[in-house]
């Protein structure tokens, strides 16, 4: 076996986890892998930390497996390769990084396997550069936006049913998708428990799906953003509270609302110039007889809203003529407004959330609840 370098890195550390897994089970017969491999954990909060981490697994990948036997070195779940951050930036943590990246330019030896895996990294980091040129990167990617999440997570889905015997009508998928939202480990463990209810070889109906599958952190989520958009101050409070005290929820949250806003905006204005129509429980649709300038601009936005699924817009769009145009404009206005503090200030971030959301959401006015009949806007 020659010498192997490979770091596997992404958003989604099931895949990541599981892809390092499968390398392994690939690499080391299962009667070697209690002693051919060696796991050194890279999740560290000083720089100190992140020194021994790199000197242990140097140590590691130089030290042959008992009896010459095939042994794999996982540095597992780095944290010190994101760039920017206290311990990153410490400089006992630069020094060990750049340690690290010295050896490996110099070349694993035959026998010498190691396998890097990290949730968060700089892919202009000097160590993913080095994996690069000196062995592979198998980079599930990151920084997705919501809809690419909901693209990928629909293929991801095909692939996890198959292994599960189960199969699932578009109806189901899209309920699941909403209610389970987009980890793939929390995928897992959901399609693990429609199994078990139903069976192998069954094809899951909607009602199954709401009746066994839990509701995921994205799905919390997606409550919030229904809440706004129906004006709903109660939920928008309920669904809050029982997102509060989650890591980087904050954060989260103010992207996703302000991207929401950002495709109410448009809509709005689509609505407003006779470019779509719909109405809250009707039909929802785009006009076909679009002038060249309005499908020029909308052929130019970043992504072009007739695109939009139709149950998507559907949804959308009643939540659009709940607001009036500059109702939306301000509400991106405060939503930003939102993101910057909760970055700059030391003010709890639920608080900031509530008073923000109930800011918009105010009382609808006259104008937001207008909307033509379905069949008048064709």
């Amino acid at each position: 076996m020659n010498g192997k370098l490979c770091l596997i890195c992404g958003d989604d550390d099931f895949l990541v986890d599981s892809a390092a897994r499968e390398r392994i089970n690939q690499l080391v017969p299962e009667a070697d892998r209690a002693f051919g491999v060696e796991v050194v954990d890279g999740r560290k909060d000083t720089g100190d930390e992140v020194r021994r981490a790199v000197d242990a697994c140097i140590e590691s990948v130089r030290t042959p497996g008992f009896f010459g036997a095939n042994k794999v070195t996982w540095l597992r779940d780095v944290t010190f390769l994101t760039g920017g951050g206290r311990v990153a930036e410490s400089a006992a943590a630069k020094e060990a990084v750049d340690k690290l990246a010295v050896w490996l330019k110099e070349g694993l030896l035959e026998g010498q396997v190691l396998i890097i895996t990290a949730v968060k990294v700089l892919r202009t980091s000097i160590i993913f550069k080095v994996c690069q040129k000196q062995g592979e990167v198998e980079d599930f990617g990151g920084g997705f936006k919501s809809w690419e999440l909901e693209k990928l997570t629909a293929q991801r889905l095909d692939g996890l049913l198959k292994k599960a015997g189960l199969s699932m009508d578009d109806e189901a998928r899209q309920e699941f998708i909403t209610r389970a939202g987009f980890d793939t480990r929390f995928l897992v463990q959901e399609i693990e428990k429609l199994r078990l209810y139903m069976g192998e070889g069954k094809r899951v109906a909607v009602e199954d799906v709401r009746e066994i599958t839990s509701i995921g952190r994205e799905a919390e989520a997606w409550d919030l953003l229904d809440a706004f958009g129906e004006r709903h101050a109660l939920n928008v409070l309920k669904t809050l509270k029982r997102l509060s005290g989650q890591k980087g929820i904050g954060v989260m949250l103010a992207a996703m609302l302000e991207k929401n806003v950002r495709d109410l905006l448009v809509l709005r204005e689509a609505y407003d110039r006779k470019w779509a129509y719909g109405s809250k429980g009707g039909a929802c649709g785009w006009s076909t007889s679009l002038a060249p300038e309005a499908a020029a601009i909308l052929n130019a936005l970043p992504v072009n809203p007739k695109t939009m699924n139709a149950w998507a817009l559907k949804k959308k769009l009643p939540h659009a003529l709940n607001y009036t145009l500059q109702e939306l404009r301000v509400a991106r206005f405060r939503v930003l407004e939102l993101r910057e503090k909760l970055v700059s200030t030391g003010l709890p971030e639920m608080f900031l959330l509530e008073t923000t959301l109930l800011r918009i959401i105010g009382n609808k006015t006259k104008d937001a609840v207008a909307a033509r009949p379905a069949a008048g806007a064709r």
